[in-house]
């Protein structure tokens, strides 16, 4: 929606012409309608001083959106189409409300609740014209500058603008443009909603028959995987990554994410359970093998490399064992060289 007021003789017009023009034209016109009915209860309630109506305002008119939004799941692309017409109106509505200087934190709120219903609505939509999908775009690039320029304390910005984020699971935004503003919140309130939300997930156990359920799980787990990386916390993304690794290679990038956030004993002791549950797995093997080494603890490694190569006898242990300065890693690269040339 243009934000600047361009000169028309309409202009000139006072607001009980404007009210007579809607009012008549939304009576044949149901998506007029729905939207005239959505503005006059909104202005309605914000103009409103009671005490009653200042009590139970957010909760109005945050049902007020849910009505004029819809409940549509999965939408055809006629829909689309009116649902995209809706959020433009919704987009307009925030920012002009927010000019005439009402409250910005109810507005930014009431902004939040409507992007959330938004982005799920667009999860499945037949929007084959990309309509909704423009439309949700700038709806959120104008409410993240709304977020940006009239919230000022960073703890408030977090708690705003990362459920919105987190809920876009689908892509529909490109991520830098969540990222970016998260980055500007307050990190350590950033980094507690994401370590409340990763001790609130199950721990997922990786597993040698991998399936599409599996994988379909773990999108909100993606997403914070994501924000993690761009915020750089290994500590967060190490827990993140053990909690969610469902085979052998997602488990490897765990255990050497422990390593590399500094928690190699956590690191071993974790490789050694998934390894008992996937025993014949040659990659955590390896992984396992390296953080052995690294800790000096040859002999574990040399019983670790002895028993894989009895399974797969592969010429990478030998080149590993080879590279331990243990008597009894060198004597079993001897035995295993002899063997190969027999």
């Amino acid at each position: 929606m243009p934000k600047d007021q361009h000169n028309s003789p309409l202009a000139s017009r006072g607001g009980q012409e404007w009210m007579l023009w809607f009012g008549r034209a939304s009576q044949h016109l149901p998506d007029v309608h729905r939207a005239f009915q959505f503005l006059e209860s909104s202005c309605e309630l914000l103009d409103s001083v009671e005490d009653a109506d200042l009590k139970s305002r957010p909760r109005k008119l945050k049902q007020l959106i849910n009505r004029f939004v819809g409940q549509a799941r999965c939408p055809s692309a006629q829909s689309c189409e009116r649902i995209a017409v809706r959020t433009q109106i919704l987009d307009g509505w925030l920012q002009s409300e927010l000019q005439r200087h009402q409250d910005p934190n109810l507005l930014v709120e009431l902004g939040a609740h409507g992007l959330q219903k938004l982005l799920t609505i667009c999860e499945g939509a037949d929007d084959k014209h990309g309509f909704l999908l423009k439309a949700v775009r700038e709806f959120t690039r104008d409410w993240l500058n709304i977020v940006s320029s009239r919230i000022d304390n960073p703890i408030e910005r977090a708690h705003l603008v990362y459920p919105v984020a987190m809920l876009d699971q689908a892509g529909l935004v490109d991520p830098s443009w969540w990222w970016k503003q998260i980055a500007l919140c307050d990190r350590h309130t950033v980094l507690g909603l994401l370590e409340l939300e990763i001790n609130e997930m199950n721990e997922m156990q990786p597993t040698s028959n991998v399936s599409w359920r599996s994988f379909d799980k773990r999108w909100r787990r993606l997403r914070v995987r994501a924000l993690l990386e761009y915020l750089g916390d290994k500590r967060l993304l190490a827990e993140l990554l053990r909690k969610s690794a469902v085979d052998d290679f997602e488990a490897v990038v765990a255990v050497r994410m422990l390593r590399d956030a500094g928690r190699s004993r956590e690191a071993i002791v974790q490789a050694e359970q998934w390894l008992r549950a996937l025993p014949r797995s040659p990659v955590l093997a390896e992984a396992l093998f390296d953080l052995y080494t690294n800790d000096g603890w040859d002999e574990e490694a040399l019983a670790l490399a002895v028993t894989h190569y009895g399974y797969d006898p592969n010429p990478v242990w030998v080149e590993r064992l080879g590279r331990l300065v243990s008597p009894a890693a060198k004597a079993q690269v001897k035995v295993w060289k002899k063997h190969q040339t027999v």
